[in-house]
């Protein structure tokens, strides 16, 4: 709720928005109702569509929702059978999107002992360096008529508003959702897809099922954990969601006013365009990371809550807004009071400082909303078994109470529902 109306105070103040991408896309079964997936793909042209450069991310606004790049169609992978391989990056830290990559190339491309996809030297992109996963990705463009690729960048507002929704939508859900989509949208361009290479989400057997359930039965699946390292089309997938994700954290846009400052970076040699980056220090973006726990204290609103890099339905922002202001003592030995004490806000518009020894955040309960609808969804109390005495008593005070709510005219008429007329 709290990061809601920040995003909305974020919209206000840019002036321009993105385009929407969430819905409830169609799936089997009964998926669609708990599945959480963004189903339009940006139109390239569109000014609300990322870049069309590589990696396919935006250096002119925040990302603010969840959009799909795909690569240039390769002729070959409409005319042969082909596999493809689905891995994810990012799935673990408390900032930015989570990304994930498909990539697809011919069956006989794939298996080419030499000149095909084994001499590119695709891995698992975690035990890469960054300047080593960058030539390769480069090295995924060198292939134009055999090798396609596709990301789906998932933006923390999206995936921390699916987790937090009245009926949560966990973060395996929404990434089968990512995976399914990314796989339908290379079908539906007409590539000829005969086996899926997939990275697991949990238990490997039911995320297989899942999948299978939702596809054509000639593709065979192969799903295990691991596949990044075992197979050279996941890992050119891993490449693909590895690279996207660095390269939008390091030219992150914040959507909160104030949050832009920027400073030169270290790299004196490339132009002042190039040496611009962001001055908050992020860290890796991991929940045991110092330095992102330090930008987690030091960013955070005891109003508004965090900025739109941050994924606020994780238990380790949970558990920062719920820790206690320190109790300070002044010079004079006095207890210190909201003049002076409390974090600082890291926007421009301040907000109210809580007091010593409050949460370091807010409670914030909305009103617009009518009681009977928040009395709906709260937890019922449980039956006690009773006499028939009491029972007796307990439904003439029932009775009492629901009088209340009825209309003076309901009551007048002696009625109890709308049936009775």
């Amino acid at each position: 709720m709290v990061t809601k109306t920040s995003r909305k105070r974020a919209r206000t103040e840019l002036g321009a928005s993105q385009s929407s991408d969430s819905g409830i896309a169609s799936l089997p079964h009964s998926q669609s109702d708990s599945l959480l997936t963004l189903d339009s793909q940006p139109d390239p042209s569109s000014s609300s569509a990322p870049a069309s450069h590589v990696p396919s991310i935006s250096y002119d606004r925040p990302q603010l929702d969840t959009y799909t790049w795909r690569s240039p169609l390769p002729r070959r992978c409409k005319e042969e059978p082909c596999v493809l391989g689905v891995d994810e990056a990012g799935r673990g830290p408390v900032l930015g999107p989570l990304v994930y990559g498909i990539a697809y190339c011919p069956l006989a491309f794939h298996d080419l002992q030499h000149g095909g996809l084994k001499d590119v030297g695709f891995a698992d992109s975690k035990a890469l360096t960054a300047e080593r996963r960058d030539a390769l990705l480069n090295s995924l463009q060198a292939f134009p008529d055999t090798l396609g690729w596709a990301v789906r960048s998932m933006s923390p507002q999206d995936i921390s508003s699916g987790m937090l929704r009245r009926r949560p939508v966990n973060l395996n859900a929404q990434s089968l959702a990512a995976t399914m989509e990314l796989i339908q949208g290379t079908l539906d361009a007409g590539v000829n897809v005969v086996h899926v290479y997939v990275d697991t989400v949990g238990d490997p057997k039911s995320y297989q099922r899942q999948l299978s359930s939702a596809f054509p039965k000639h593709i065979q699946w192969t799903v295990t954990s691991k596949a990044d390292a075992l197979f050279e089309i996941v890992g050119a997938a891993s490449i693909a969601a590895k690279v996207t994700r660095d390269a939008a954290l390091d030219a992150w846009l914040y959507a909160e006013k104030g949050m832009n400052v920027r400073e030169p970076s270290r790299q004196a040699t490339e132009s002042r365009e190039k040496c611009l980056r962001n001055h908050w220090e992020t860290g890796s973006g991991y929940p045991g990371d110092p330095k992102t726990v330090a930008f987690l204290n030091r960013t955070m609103d005891p109003v508004f809550g965090y900025p739109g890099i941050v994924r606020f339905s994780w238990a380790t922002v949970k558990t920062l807004m719920e820790d206690k202001v320190p109790l300070k003592r002044n010079r004079n030995g006095e207890a210190a009071t909201n003049s002076d004490t409390g974090r600082e806000s890291s926007f421009d518009t301040c907000t109210i400082r809580p007091a010593a020894g409050c949460r370091r955040a807010y409670t914030i309960k909305w009103n617009d909303e009518p009681l009977t609808i928040n009395k709906f969804f709260s937890a019922k109390p449980k039956a006690v078994a009773v006499s028939g005495a009491s029972r007796a008593a307990q439904n003439i005070a029932a009775g009492d109470e629901a009088d209340k709510v009825r209309s003076k005219l309901a009551r007048e008429l002696g009625l109890q529902s709308v049936g009775e007329l």
